[in-house]
């Protein structure tokens, strides 16, 4: 009796553990712990594409302005996103990116973000030991359950914002996916890194021949012209930056499964004169998209993401409770069961009357 009683007991109280685990692995666990950025973090993505114009610095800087231009130069783009750190609910990212051109690097960058791991835009507080972009928007990635809606994105060489504006769903290499759409419009490069690689300055002689091959409008020359000799020698250069943009993201883990894109950046002069940026020479304009193997990898991401979130999210909680539930039901049934056992069975009375 004693043990059969203490057996209940045991399986009422795993029965209240469980039920409360399953709501504590749904509504706790799985958005604070699973559905936010894995602090192991570590994507690599390749583009490639094509530069249709390329401007080589080295040649402009030599005064050679017609081996400058390079067209049609086969491109790859190399991206690695990893976390670095983490401190709670914030993640220290790094964005480094290496653009090559027939497989000579022609631009490396490396950008490190404090973001929040849940939202994926900048967290209002981080470590003060983190040296990271004062950035706002969306910098690496799309956010844990994302929404058919419009976002900010954070253009790291301009350190500007443009916004990312759900398009359409559709389904990209067997999931389905938002589509965002963004357009930069032509904004200066203050990037130091991006500057780096493009030639400060140009030969007051050389920009003069260069004004007068470009097919700028006849007006806009004459302007330049009488521009020129105000600005010194050599010319200080000033760039631009455009470019339009589309992501297809998996919207329940957030991640980008493909992303094709095309920029320009141009050449100019800033004006003494009101500060007017003035256009002058193509710099690069190039289009690319991720690779086949890239587009792969990021699937294998989306879906190991989502298994996680299932796994703790649904299954587990479902799973234990139901087992939770089986076993106060056990229990519940089982005593009620034994205290009928427990009862004394009632003795007939004899009444007047009846036979002895």
């Amino acid at each position: 009796m004693q043990a059969s009683k203490v057996v209940r007991v045991i399986a009422g109280v795993v029965g209240v553990i469980l039920i409360a685990g399953a709501f504590v692995l749904s509504f706790v666990i799985t958005p604070d712990v699973v559905a936010r950025l894995p602090s192991d973090t570590n994507a690599h993505r390749t583009y490639t594409g094509t530069f249709a114009t390329l401007l080589d610095a080295r040649a402009v800087a030599e005064g050679n302005l017609l081996a400058a231009f390079k067209q049609n130069v086969p491109m790859t783009v190399d991206r690695s996103v990893v976390v670095q750190s983490t401190s709670g609910d914030t993640a220290l990212v790094s964005d480094s990116r290496t653009t090559s051109a027939q497989g000579v690097p022609v631009e490396k960058t490396t950008w490190s973000y404090a973001l929040d791991r849940k939202t994926l835009e900048p967290a209002s507080s981080h470590p003060k030991s983190w040296s990271v972009v004062n950035a706002s928007g969306l910098t690496v990635s799309w956010p844990l359950g994302a929404k058919k809606t419009t976002y900010t994105g954070w253009v790291p060489e301009t350190a500007t914002t443009a916004p990312v504006t759900y398009s359409r769903t559709e389904t990209r290499s067997g999931l389905t996916t938002y589509v965002y759409q963004a357009g930069i419009p032509a904004t200066r490069i203050t990037d130091s890194q991006v500057l780096a690689g493009l030639p400060p300055a140009i030969p007051e002689q050389t920009l003069a021949l260069a004004v007068q091959v470009s097919s700028a409008p006849p007006a806009q020359k004459a302007q330049l012209a009488a521009l020129l000799p105000k600005l010194g020698n050599p010319v200080p250069l000033a760039y631009t930056l455009q470019g339009a943009d589309t992501f297809w993201v998996e919207p329940e883990t957030g991640v980008v499964i493909d992303v094709k894109r095309s920029q320009q950046r141009m050449a100019g002069v800033v004006s003494p004169v009101g500060g007017t940026f003035i256009p002058l020479l193509p710099v690069a304009d190039v289009s690319y998209q991720q690779t086949s193997a890239a587009v792969s990898s990021a699937v294998h991401d989306a879906n190991n993401g989502r298994d996680a979130i299932s796994l703790f999210g649904t299954i587990l909680p479902i799973v234990a409770g139901v087992v939770g539930a089986l076993l106060l039901a056990g229990a519940f049934l089982f005593g009620r069961r034994r205290a009928g056992h427990g009862r004394p069975t009632p003795t007939p009375q004899t009444q007047p009357g009846d036979p002895a």
